[in-house]
């Protein structure tokens, strides 16, 4: 997957969730997350190593997590994460799409306690 593509899934997102802030986005190898994001500067960090791991809808879901957290201004997984998260995910769909997510790790022989800390 190229970088133009994963910036077409962070537009799609930020439309999706009404995120009218300005994010970056930076694909960045790193050896213990999938993701991460900077509240303070609204930048999000994608492991370019999964990149061919994980095919757009679960690149879409992981780049709308860190966008939910920027919105949100918070990086709690809590109430108004969730609020944001459900409103275009049922639950089993959110658990489906974790659980491929957790799966491709494992497949990989990757520590999945370490990725998901």
């Amino acid at each position: 997957m190229n970088k133009k593509r994963v910036w077409k899934l962070l537009e799609q997102a930020r439309k999706a969730l009404g995120l009218e802030d300005s994010v970056k986005l930076i694909l960045y190898p790193m050896k213990y997350k999938v993701a991460s994001v900077s509240l303070k500067t609204k930048t999000i960090r994608l492991n370019k190593n999964l990149l061919g791991v994980f095919d757009d809808e679960t690149l879409y879901y992981i780049i709308l997590h860190e966008l939910i957290h920027i919105k949100t201004s918070s990086l709690s997984h809590g109430e108004k994460f969730y609020k944001n998260l459900e409103s275009l995910y049922t639950i089993d769909e959110i658990e489906g799409i974790e659980n491929n997510i957790i799966r491709k790790l494992i497949e990989r022989g990757i520590n999945t306690e370490k990725w998901l800390a």
